[in-house]
């Protein structure tokens, strides 16, 4: 009589543990915490990962995404997921990094060993141990290549090779092949270009107009830069042509500069 008893409360504990479990991944979620309420798919969920217009959902080792409104529904099919901003969500698969936004689209496949986001919607991606970029729609505007790639503006790149920098274009096209050992940008027409710790100066052609001779190149209003040799300042145009004698200070180089306007 007592084992009888016994059975049948173990029967109604284990029928009691199935419905809780059952309810916890069916029907209706609710996560205050995250501020979403919605349906969940009818995955045997695990984790969620909250965005801003999309949740991210793991079931049985793999991540998918769904949206509050039922508007988005990737099945699992990544391995790893990584949020990047309110715009982009990096996703793997077995390893391999790709890219979607936070409306479901997917920017970038999965084929890449790292995904960083840059600036103007444009993605740094590493592959076989080099770097390119990518767009938004995954085209590969740099071939990952170079030891590092680095946005200097909107339509140009600083390149690494040989630990060596050059410079390319939006297009793909090398500008400055790499031979430099920094790259930046000087105002919106130039960039400058250090060789054995002296700067010069190139042109958006490649061409080189200044050689690389002074310790500091900086911009200034007009077609002038202010540069500084052996501890002194002065100034040069665009062409290399000094115009402020490079004996000054700072200050007074600067005050000698603004009579040129």
């Amino acid at each position: 009589m007592k084992k009888g008893i016994l059975l049948l409360l173990m029967l109604i504990i284990t029928s009691m543990s199935v419905q809780a479990a059952d309810s916890t991944t069916q029907g209706p979620i609710n996560t205050p915490e995250a501020g979403i309420s919605g349906l969940r798919p009818a995955y045997n969920d695990t984790y969620y990962t909250h965005y801003q217009t999309i949740t991210g959902y793991k079931s049985n080792g793999r991540w998918g995404f769904y949206s509050k409104d039922g508007r988005i529904n990737i099945p699992p099919m990544y391995t790893d997921i990584q949020g990047l901003d309110s715009k982009y969500i990096k996703v793997a698969v077995n390893g391999l990094w790709g890219l979607i936004d936070t409306n479901g689209n997917q920017l970038i496949v999965p084929k890449y060993e790292d995904v960083e986001i840059m600036a103007h919607e444009l993605f740094k991606v590493k592959l076989y141990g080099n770097y390119g970029v990518v767009n938004k729609n995954g085209k590969e505007i740099v071939k990952p290549e170079y030891e590092d790639v680095d946005e200097l503006s909107t339509n140009y790149f600083s390149i690494e090779k040989n630990d060596r920098k050059g410079l390319i274009d939006a297009s793909g096209k090398i500008i400055i092949a790499p031979s430099y050992d920094e790259i930046d940008k000087l105002g919106n027409d130039y960039f400058k270009a250090e060789k054995n710790e002296k700067w010069g100066v190139v042109d958006l052609n490649g061409k080189l107009v200044i050689a690389p001779q002074y310790d500091k190149i900086e911009t200034t209003r007009g077609n002038y830069f202010k540069v500084k040799h052996n501890g002194k300042w002065g100034a040069v145009t665009t062409s290399g042509k000094v115009v402020v004698e490079i004996k000054y200070g700072p200050l007074q180089a600067n005050k000698m500069i603004k009579q040129l306007y």
